[in-house]
């Protein structure tokens, strides 16, 4: 029988999909629009939401990385 994953094991892979998440978003943004300069003023938004996500998402899988 196949053994389910603890909820510790989902919540470590949850914030690694954030950080992942985060990551893929600033590529495909600054791709999309040519947008690599964090501080230009129209790009505050977009790049705030990247920050938060990078920092919870690295913060989270240290957190839940232990055994």
């Amino acid at each position: 029988m196949a053994r389910l994953p603890t909820s510790k094991t989902v919540i470590f892979y949850a914030f690694a999909f954030l950080l992942s998440l985060g990551v893929l978003l600033y590529l495909v943004w600054g791709i999309a629009y040519n947008a690599w300069n964090i501080f230009k003023a129209e790009n505050m938004g977009i790049y705030a939401l990247v920050v938060i996500m990078v920092v919870f998402g690295a913060t989270g899988m240290l957190l839940y990385s232990g055994d």
